[in-house]
């Protein structure tokens, strides 16, 4: 399918300065209908830019949408699914674990990442490197960014490894 422009976003605070007046935002959030549309019909929006939320509520966001705009250019209604809610009397609590205090182990918990992309500045990568190879620079409004000192980096990879969100990535040097 053909789009003018596809914006992809990864999980940071939107910067919503190069939309059009058309398009209504609120509080620096797009505003959206129940199908992801915005105030111009033939834009859609899904995810962090509509709203904070879970990777899963993006991804369900994202599939109404598709949905939609499948109806659209087939020239068909759409209806999103309505589920209906469970009665409480008919959930089965024994399937809910209570977690009480299991013992945290950082591996597991990185495993549980989704993978944004979207540096959360634990400062791993920089604590890990033993070098010195990583610089953290702040900016005047509190955004932040990491480089590699490339005259101190000696391509342990290290940074990549701790990493739990895959900021960094490997490339063989030739």
């Amino acid at each position: 399918m053909e789009a003018d422009t596809v914006i992809i976003s990864i999980g940071e605070v939107p910067i919503l300065d190069f939309l059009p007046r058309e398009i209504h935002t609120e509080r620096g959030f797009i505003v959206v209908n129940e199908l992801s549309q915005t105030s111009d019909v033939k834009v859609f929006a899904v995810g962090d830019v509509t709203r904070p939320g879970l990777i899963t509520h993006a991804i369900g966001a994202g599939r109404r949408a598709a949905e939609t705009i499948h109806a659209i250019m087939m020239h068909t209604d759409y209806e999103p699914e309505k589920r209906p809610a469970i009665p409480y009397d008919r959930i089965n609590l024994v399937y809910y674990e209570v977690s009480c205090g299991e013992e945290f182990v950082p591996e597991q918990e990185a495993d549980r990442c989704a993978s944004c992309g979207a540096c959360r500045d634990c400062r791993m990568c920089k604590n890990t490197c033993y070098q010195g190879a990583i610089k953290r620079t702040e900016g005047p409004k509190g955004e932040f960014e990491y480089t590699v000192i490339e005259d101190k980096c000696i391509g342990c990879g290290f940074c990549a490894a701790v990493c739990p969100c895959g900021v960094w990535e490997m490339e063989e040097n030739i």
